[in-house]
């Protein structure tokens, strides 16, 4: 296997840390040795404000490795795991401890505090390990960040399980020796065709960021200018209609409004002759009934001149009015009338 030069004047050239978006192992989990680690280069190179380490000028950021535990540290606030995998070398693991459950001595009547809601993510902060089960002697699998304490390369641990067989560490050697083989073993370039289409996309996306910031800022203005007019308007003519009230005042009346007094409601069962005038609240008395006697009948002409056909004239009948007992309308709910 090929391992990285370190003289300066046989490095890779390093290409911008723009670009790191492009190298097939910078957004991957990098299989490598506990040697190979350790010959990782720290080239000061910084991007999105952490320093990243190269293999010959591959940017390396996660790893993935799977060893035996040798040693274990316990600090203040974190842990530090020492892995050996048989190739020579070791590298320290370290992860943050879980924050202790805070139970109250002085008062033993109180509750104790709920546990701390568990990410859904594991995370540097908050790294997935199975404590009980994780001792010495036990062979691991790891993911994590690479870093540096103390000039020496160092992962900080998101995820830590137990390797139950051989078969898994198998197929990590495997995936190991193809990864230098393939990608690693040469350095990486990056074509023209590859910047092109990369500046291409940068140049479509900040063009569509200035348009989208030109239509809102369009959208402001055309709406501050409608306002404006409108108030300009009002101004001068404030006895003007606008189209909306227009409408408005347009619309056909209600032929059978409802009426909401509930006098007006007696006054229509009472007086049925005069229901389409306007309410009054304050209505006359209602007359008393009169009653006319019937005529009297006229003698027998016994003439021969009289006709046949019978008269028709009759006198109209007069409607009967007849008077009503109001109720008490505080008993009833007239609102919905």
């Amino acid at each position: 296997m090929t391992t990285p030069s370190t003289s300066e004047s046989n490095l890779a050239p390093l290409q911008p840390p723009n670009l790191y978006h492009l190298s097939p192992t910078y957004n991957k989990w990098c299989a490598l040795r506990c040697a190979d680690i350790v010959l990782l280069q720290d080239r000061e190179v910084y991007f999105e404000g952490k320093r990243i380490h190269h293999y010959l000028n591959h940017p390396i950021r996660y790893i993935k490795l799977i060893g035996l535990i040798v040693a274990i540290d316990d600090f203040s606030r974190r842990r530090a795991y020492t892995i050996d995998d048989s190739s020579g070398a070791c590298i320290e693991c370290v992860a943050l401890l879980p924050p202790p459950s805070k139970h109250s001595t002085s008062n033993p009547n109180s509750q104790a505090a709920p546990p701390p809601s568990k990410p859904t993510e594991p995370s540097i902060e908050h790294p997935q390990i199975p404590w009980e089960n994780v001792e010495e002697c036990k062979v691991v699998r790891i993911l994590g960040v690479l870093s540096t304490y103390m000039t020496m390369p160092q992962i900080q641990i998101i995820k830590m399980g137990v390797v139950g067989n051989t078969e898994g560490e198998r197929k990590w050697w495997d995936e190991c020796r193809r990864l230098k083989r393939e990608v690693l073993g040469r350095e990486w370039r990056v074509s023209q065709e590859e910047v092109a289409r990369w500046e291409r996309r940068e140049r479509r996306r900040e063009e569509r960021g200035r348009e989208g910031g030109k239509k809102t800022k369009g959208k402001i203005k055309e709406r501050k200018t409608e306002r404006d007019t409108r108030d300009e308007v009002d101004k001068a003519q404030p006895d003007l209609l606008t189209r909306e009230d227009e409408g408005k005042r347009k619309a056909r009346p209600n032929p059978n409004p409802r009426y909401k007094d509930p006098q007006h409601l007696l006054d229509i069962a009472t007086h049925p002759s005069t229901s389409t005038s306007i309410p009054n609240h304050h209505p006359h008395p209602h007359p008393k009934p009169t009653y006319e006697h019937p005529p009297k009948h006229r003698p027998r002409d016994s003439s021969p001149n009289k006709s046949t056909s019978k008269s028709q004239t009759t006198s109209p009948i007069k409607k009967r009015i007849i008077p009503v007992a109001r109720p008490d309308l505080a008993k009833y709910n007239t609102f919905g009338l």
